[in-house]
This record gives C-alpha cells, sequence and structure tokens, in this order.
C-alpha cells in the first residue's frame, strides 16, 4: 500500500513538473517583435539613440511591460505612456517629430498586432509656435518579426 502511494506521488510530481517546464516558453514569447533602421539620430524620452540598425521586443500590451530597444550602443528600456488597440490597416511605423532641430519618438504604431505606443514629447519651444511651423512630422517603417 505503501509503495503505491509512492509510486502514485512520484507520477503526480512528475506530471507537475513536466506542466511547469511546458509553460516557460509559452510565457517567453513575445507579444511584438521587430526591426527599423535610424537615418539620423534621435530622441526617445530620455535617450539619446544614434542613427543604424534597431531591433525590438514587447513582452506584453500592459502599461507597465517596457520594450526593449536593442542598437548599436546596447540595449534600453521604454515605457509607453499610452497604449491603445487599433486595427487601423496602416503600415507598422515609428512616428517622430521634431522639436527645436531634435526629432523624438512620438509613437510607434505596430499594425500587425493592432498595438499603439505612444510616449511623451516636449512642448514646441515659443519661437516654433510664434512663427506657426508647426512640429516636422518623420515615420520610420518598422519591419515586424513573425
Amino acid at each position: 500500500m505503501k509503495a503505491q502511494l509512492t509510486r502514485l506521488f512520484s507520477i503526480a510530481a512528475i506530471g507537475f513538473f513536466a506542466v511547469c517546464v511546458s509553460a516557460i516558453p509559452a510565457a517567453a514569447q513575445n507579444r511584438a517583435a521587430g526591426t527599423f533602421t535610424l537615418q539620423h539620430e534621435i530622441r526617445w524620452q530620455n535617450v539619446n539613440l544614434p542613427a543604424g540598425d534597431y531591433k525590438f521586443s514587447l513582452q506584453s500590451a500592459d502599461r507597465i511591460t517596457p520594450m526593449v530597444v536593442t542598437g548599436p550602443n546596447g540595449s534600453v528600456f521604454e515605457m509607453a505612456s499610452v497604449i491603445s488597440s487599433n486595427q487601423n490597416g496602416r503600415s507598422s511605423v515609428l512616428v517622430l517629430q521634431r522639436r527645436g532641430g531634435t526629432f523624438y519618438v512620438s509613437e510607434m504604431d505596430l499594425a500587425n498586432v493592432g498595438l499603439q505606443l505612444q510616449y511623451s514629447v516636449p512642448k514646441a519651444p515659443k519661437n516654433e509656435r510664434q512663427l506657426a511651423q508647426g512640429p516636422a512630422t518623420e515615420q520610420v517603417i518598422v519591419a515586424m518579426a513573425k
């Protein structure tokens, strides 16, 4: 009787271990991942990113989950201020706004997965507003990973 109980416990433990191990790869999958190329230096919240090729990955669509952006100078974590789910039929792009000669990331639109991530951008300087120039915008194409 004791041998059967030990055997039953062993089988249950092995089954539990198998379930836990198989759940680890599923948890490590990204919600979104891809690449983009910057033609010039930009500012993404508190970080300057030089021109070059970049990879990014986003584990989840939660506001508390940072996006990991990896480029020529290593990796940085970027937290979106607003995340929305929206299928808009457009291409996936990184939207840049020019403020006082510097380009800032204002939005990352990941159309393939239906996510729009918005980032804080400083207000336009008074001299730009007085001249009614409005901020110039630029879009960088984002290639989504499959």
